[in-house]
């Protein structure tokens, strides 16, 4: 499995920005072969082993920064990738979308950062929208509510109100699949 380095630097910008006194505790306590691609320039079109560039730094922002919380770990890193991404290039793009078409394009976009992946929308209706992940091998519980965080901004971007979800399946848990219902007002 191998993740683009766009998530990679969305990943090392959010520790950047959120624990700059901490980043490079955050560098030392990483292996050698992550520590070398967070610190220097990084290609954000090249792809890399998403085990060592991926889960692993992300483990450690757990461990590090949120006490071994990795539902709240993972809803603020997704949460700032979806400002950083969303508030640029794409702020024309959420002016016009609905909610519904911003989550199909999403679950595109999300696998065309990790690949192979399997990531579609399965549900939906006028406040709702049910995004499931299939196939994404070695998922872990931060990168689930990773999406789930960086969604749920998306909607929030979207003039959605009120944005609530919840994870009804854990691909990361042996389950079949990672489900996540989205709510709004």
């Amino acid at each position: 499995m191998e993740v683009k380095g766009t998530g990679i630097k969305a990943t090392r910008d959010f520790v950047k920005e959120k624990f700059p006194k901490r980043f490079n505790e955050w560098i030392q306590s990483l292996p050698n072969e992550s520590q070398t691609i967070y610190s220097g320039l990084m290609d954000v079109g090249k792809w890399h082993d998403i085990k060592t560039t991926y889960y692993v730094p992300m483990e450690k922002i757990v461990e590090l920064f949120y006490n071994r919380n990795a539902q709240k770990a993972g809803e603020e890193m997704g949460r700032f990738s979806a400002e950083t991404t969303l508030t640029g290039v794409y702020k024309v793009f959420l002016l016009v979308a609905t909610p519904q078409y911003l989550m199909k394009r999403a679950t595109n976009m999300m696998q065309a950062f990790y690949n192979p992946s399997e990531i579609e929308v399965t549900e939906t209706s006028k406040k709702q929208v049910v995004f499931k992940i299939k196939s994404f091998n070695g998922i872990t519980k931060a990168t689930e509510y990773r999406f789930a965080g960086w969604c749920m901004r998306a909607l929030e971007l979207c003039n959605c109100k009120q944005v609530s979800y919840r994870i009804t399946s854990h691909l990361s848990m042996g389950q079949p699949f990672t489900a996540i219902e989205f709510n709004w007002e």
